[in-house]
């Protein structure tokens, strides 16, 4: 199926490293929207466990933490500061957003941030009263440090090693969402907005793995 696209209302996300801009606020639950949030693309069945593979001895040095859902995620270099809800799937198989704009959501069915695995968090980029969660994150560099607050009090630290933007239609859901042995931290949200169709054509895809210089706690 072709990927569907998390959307608030305008906004552009020129290239992968560069900054977005958008006009609006915070998406409340209820509210009425002259263009309704979608989905982000469904992920594999293959993704969808909170089971994390063995770790391989080549990657036990970095930071791994046990399971505990996160709370907050913050990216100073950014502003980003956002409370994290749960999320699951939605009935047409896709991964459900959060129901408030100024929060991100983490895919219940991936691991943890900061366990073996792929940890997924979604967020809208804006809404039609402003920006929303995500509406930095094109303006992350490579480098740049992102915390996620953990329900039992322990922090895991990210460092971004990658920024992509994929057109809808040739989403690439299989190596987004696929499985790790090693801690990785993935943020999606929405790019690229047309003008002529009022509508995203794309997703921005933010890969991150632990950081393990200062900082790291």
């Amino acid at each position: 199926m072709a990927p569907s696209r998390i959307c608030g209302r305008r906004g552009l996300c020129t290239a992968a490293a560069t900054a977005c801009t958008a006009t609006g606020l915070a998406l409340l639950a209820g509210a009425a929207f002259t263009y309704p949030p979608q989905p982000p693309p469904a992920p594999p069945a293959a993704a969808r466990t909170h089971q994390a593979p063995a770790q391989p001895a080549a990657d036990r040095n970095l930071p791994v933490l046990g399971p505990s859902r996160p709370v907050r995620i913050t990216a100073p270099a950014v502003g980003l500061d956002a409370a994290v809800d749960t999320v699951g799937t939605a009935e047409d198989g896709t991964i459900a957003l959060p129901g408030q704009g100024d929060h991100a959501g983490w895919y219940s069915g991936s691991v943890t941030p900061g366990q073996r695995g792929n940890a997924l968090l979604v967020g809208h980029l804006d809404t039609t009263r402003g920006p929303a969660a995500f509406y930095s994150l094109g303006a992350l560099r490579k480098g740049d440090r992102i915390t996620v607050h953990r329900r039992d009090k322990s922090i895991a630290h990210f460092s971004v090693t990658a920024l992509n933007v994929y057109d809808q239609d040739t989403f690439p859901a299989e190596s987004v969402y696929a499985t790790t042995t090693h801690p990785l931290l993935t943020l999606i949200t929405c790019a690229d907005w047309d003008t002529t169709t009022r509508t995203y054509t794309a997703n921005l895809v933010v890969s991150a793995q632990p950081a393990t210089g200062p900082g790291q706690s």
